[in-house]
């Protein structure tokens, strides 16, 4: 069952490493609207994961999906937003804090043709994103601290999501609020009565033994009156 005006991404992070092609393959197939990736230096965060070679190679395998490229890096350069870009990738978000001029790189992924937002820390105020209104396509809402996957949702963070979504309404934007952390079948409903739109699926997918059974569950919370 879709959930109407909601898109479920799978975050590859809770994938098996070593089975990733067929991991991908079978959250298409199953219905997954997105693939997330966490793309981690050992720097911003302390973890390291995917570079742009094993973005071009996701993209030919599947040419058609939506890939999300979630930049925790530090220093974020338009250099590296080049190089996802050219790898395939159709949505870039960035840290503020790893980035010396926020609204120009915004600008930057815009003018490459892909969607651009903000990714916010658990502690990170959303007040910057008066100034950005213009350049964002999406708001990524960290509701763990980032860096490795299977976390808990810290709760203080979801009135941060209803903040947003507050923001860009009295801002006259129409912004998609991407959540990221801890989310699964028996939150999904009360953080999507915050305002989120996008939901972050990493273990709660890709960590179930019955992959189909646990989206389904998914979209039958969300659905749930």
């Amino acid at each position: 069952m879709k959930s109407k005006n909601f898109l479920i991404a799978g975050s590859i992070l809770s994938a098996d490493l070593l089975n990733l092609e067929q991991d991908v393959k079978q959250a298409l197939d199953e219905g997954v609207d997105v693939i997330h990736f966490d793309v981690m230096d050992y720097h911003f965060v302390p973890n390291m994961t995917f570079g742009p070679a094993f973005l071009k190679a996701m993209r030919q395998k599947f040419p058609k999906a939506i890939f999300d490229v979630h930049l925790m890096v530090s220093p974020c350069s338009e250099n590296i937003v080049d190089d996802y870009a050219k790898a395939g990738a159709n949505w870039i978000s960035f840290h503020p804090e790893a980035c010396v001029h926020t609204e120009r790189m915004l600008t930057h992924i815009q003018e490459l043709g892909l969607k651009a937002g903000v990714a916010l820390n658990p502690s990170t105020p959303p007040q910057l994103l008066r100034y950005l209104w213009d350049k964002l396509d999406f708001v990524l809402v960290m509701t763990v601290n980032p860096g490795f996957g299977g976390q808990k949702t810290i709760p203080a963070t979801l009135t941060k999501v209803a903040d947003v979504k507050a923001m860009a309404k009295e801002a006259n934007k129409d912004i998609l609020v991407e959540v990221d952390g801890g989310v699964k079948d028996s939150n999904i409903k009360e953080i999507a009565s915050f305002g989120a739109d996008i939901f972050v699926v990493g273990s709660a997918f890709f960590g179930a033994s019955d992959k189909k059974a646990a989206l389904k569950s998914l979209h039958q919370a969300l659905n749930d009156e």
